[in-house]
């Protein structure tokens, strides 16, 4: 029989975790209250990237502190993995150059146009992870009737 096992991911491994999977989502306060939006992301220089469309509310981000999440499970097996990293939003409005320069795919799943970029910082990341581990069964065979 195997248990469940809860353990904490290096910061590499938090860092390649993020990289393999194209959704997460953004945490931000506006007007004092806490919102979080999905996004498609993609990770490159030790930052996560996103577009958005001008006129937003990705243009309010500039500067602010934002959360962000990502993860994947596997529901059969009850298994899965999370990476939060906290950092600072910065907007960039010369997006082809940028993306030119990461030699990355800074494409949007929302319809065009997405003129600008969302830089999030990595200022702390951290990551868990439920696995199975093999378990001692309650009953052996010597406790056997």
């Amino acid at each position: 029989m195997s248990v469940p096992d809860l353990r904490p991911l290096d910061p590499a491994r938090c860092h390649a975790l993020l990289a393999s999977v194209p959704l997460g989502r953004l945490g931000f306060v506006h007007g004092g209250r806490p919102v979080i939006r999905p996004v498609n992301f993609t990770v490159a220089a030790d930052a996560i990237w996103l577009r958005s469309g001008r006129n937003s509310w990705a243009d309010r981000l500039n500067g602010q502190p934002v959360t962000f999440e990502a993860d994947a499970h596997d529901p059969g097996g009850h298994t899965g993995w999370s990476v939060i990293v906290t950092g600072t939003a910065a907007l960039i409005t010369d997006v082809e150059t940028v993306a030119a320069q990461l030699g990355a795919e800074l494409r949007s799943w929302a319809p065009p146009p997405r003129d600008r970029l969302l830089r999030i910082g990595v200022d702390r990341i951290e990551g868990r992870l439920l696995a199975l581990r093999p378990g001692a069964d309650d009953m052996t065979e010597s406790g056997l009737p």
